[in-house]
C-alpha cells in the first residue's frame, strides 16, 4: 500500500491541459519535495491528492482506497500556499487552535506560539502565521501532511526551523509532501524530489540529478496556470 497513487491522471482547466498521464506512487513514510517552473501543475497535483478537484481521466488512491471512497480525511493535514482572510478577521491564535481541537501544549512550545495565543491571526507576521497553520494541521496527528509553498515570504532562519519540525514529524512516520520553488532548500531536507512540468518529468534522490534536470530542462518553461 502507498500513501498516494496516481494512475494515468490528467486534468484540464477549460481547454488548457495542466497535467497529462501522471503516474506516481508515494511510499508511506517518505518526505517528498515537488518542484517545477511556474504553471507546471504543482498545486494542481496536490489539489487532486486532496480531492479538492477531480481528474478528467485516471485513478487516484489514498492509503489504498480509491479517492471517491476515501473517508478518513482526518488522516491528512494540509497547509495551503496562501491563507486569504479579511483584515477584520477577529479570531485569535488560541481560538483558531481550539476550533481545530484541544490545544496541545507540546505543540505550542515546539512551534513557539505559546506567547502569541492572544494575538489576532491577522496581526501575525508571515512566519508566525505559517507556524500556526502547521500547528493546526498537526493537531489531529495526521498520517499524511501536504504543504503548498509553506515557506514563501518567511526568512531563512524561520525556514530552517520549519524544515527541522517537518523532519522530526517525518521521523515519527508521517508521510510529507511539500511543494517548493527553493531547489537548494528542498534537497537539503527531503528524501525524494519529484520534478513536475505538466507531468512527472523525473523522480530522484540525488543532488547531481536535481540540479542537472532543473538547470537544463526547467529553465525554459513558464506556463500561465498551475
Amino acid at each position: 500500500m502507498f500513501a498516494v497513487e496516481m494512475e494515468d491522471v490528467s486534468f484540464s482547466y477549460a481547454k488548457q491541459e495542466v497535467l497529462k498521464d501522471v503516474n506516481l506512487k508515494i511510499s508511506i513514510g517518505d518526505f517528498v519535495g515537488i518542484i517545477g517552473p511556474n504553471g507546471s501543475g504543482k498545486t494542481t497535483l496536490i489539489k487532486l491528492m486532496l480531492g479538492i478537484i477531480k481528474p478528467k481521466r485516471g485513478k487516484i488512491r489514498i492509503f489504498g482506497k480509491e479517492i471517491e471512497e476515501f473517508r478518513k480525511w482526518d488522516l491528512i493535514g494540509y497547509v495551503p500556499q496562501k491563507f486569504v482572510i479579511s483584515s477584520s478577521f477577529p479570531a485569535t491564535v488560541e481560538e483558531i487552535l481550539l476550533s481545530s481541537g484541544s490545544v496541545d501544549h507540546d505543540i505550542l512550545e515546539r512551534f513557539d506560539i505559546d506567547k502569541i495565543l492572544k494575538k489576532k491571526f491577522v496581526e501575525l507576521s508571515g512566519g508566525e502565521q505559517q507556524r500556526v497553520l502547521l500547528a493546526v494541521a498537526l493537531l489531529k496527528d495526521p498520517q499524511l501532511l501536504i504543504l503548498d509553498e509553506p515557506t514563501v515570504s518567511i526568512d531563512f532562519e524561520t525556514q530552517t526551523e520549519f524544515y527541522s519540525i517537518l523532519r522530526e514529524e517525518n521521523k515519527k512516520g508521517k508521510t510529507i509532501i511539500l511543494v517548493s520553488h527553493d531547489v537548494g532548500m528542498v534537497y537539503e531536507h527531503v528524501k525524494t524530489v519529484i520534478f513536475v512540468n505538466r507531468g512527472i518529468c523525473c523522480i530522484t534522490k540525488t543532488k547531481e540529478e536535481i540540479y542537472s534536470v532543473y538547470g537544463k530542462s526547467f529553465r525554459r518553461f513558464n506556463h500561465r496556470h498551475d
